[in-house]
């Protein structure tokens, strides 16, 4: 399974929805090739990544911490938009291999070794590609820091059971680019089901941050540890 990919589709549609200058610096040409045909077969998955990302911009601009721990950064430039703050940027080997100043971190597998305090940790675009009880473990890595969480997740109550051929199309590519028969292995049923799970692990003052679009899948949620 090439996960990983997916940071380069997230790249070209932050730079399509003009959040980010720098996105794309380190996507290969075929990569931006595909990730443009993406966003132009879904315009909605380019809007969701762009209010995604300023949501949480807005949230790193309230909230000013001081670390930034991003967990499955990809190609995100937002340590440049934020020079003033000290950024950890976590992910997997493929990225830390490219980029000397990402952290190698496996979820599953690695353990979060971190020396900071009320850090803002970001959880984006990383909770769909992993199982329930790697999730459930990472959240209570996370909870021991006590700071500052913002996390996404695919929520069924936002899809449609008709899919167009656009967005059949749409599925086809990214099974392909991704390398895997089946996408998202987890998924909420509803915004309650993530605020009881959170609520369950001992985080507070838990909000919805809910994107103005007609259709969209991901749901971002805001929690203080």
């Amino acid at each position: 399974m090439k996960v990983y990919r997916t940071a380069g589709l997230t790249a070209v549609w932050r730079s399509m929805g003009k959040v980010e200058n720098h996105s794309t610096e380190q996507v290969s040409i075929p990569m931006k090739i595909v990730g443009y045909l993406l966003g132009l077969l879904d315009p909605n998955s380019v809007e969701t990544i762009a209010q995604r990302t300023k949501f949480i911009d807005t949230f790193v601009r309230r909230l000013k911490p001081k670390y930034v721990v991003e967990i499955g950064v990809g190609y995100s430039s937002r340590s440049k938009r934020f020079d003033k703050i000290k950024f950890y940027e976590l992910d997997l080997p493929y990225f830390s291999e490219k980029n000397r100043n990402i952290t190698s971190f496996d979820i599953g597998r690695d353990e979060l070794k971190l020396d900071v305090k009320e850090a803002l940790f970001i959880v984006e675009g990383v909770t769909m590609y992993l199982q329930k009880k790697q999730i459930m473990d990472l959240l209570n890595q996370v909870k021991k820091y006590k700071g500052h969480l913002l996390i996404d997740f695919i929520n069924l109550g936002g899809s449609t059971r008709k899919k167009s051929i656009r967005m059949n199309l749409y599925k086809f590519i990214f099974k392909l680019i991704i390398g895997r028969n089946y996408l998202f292995d987890f998924r909420i049923k509803n915004v309650q089901e993530v605020i009881s799970l959170l609520r369950g692990l001992g985080y507070k003052k838990i909000n919805y941050c809910p994107y103005k679009i007609p259709r969209t899948v991901d749901a971002l949620f805001y929690a203080k540890l």
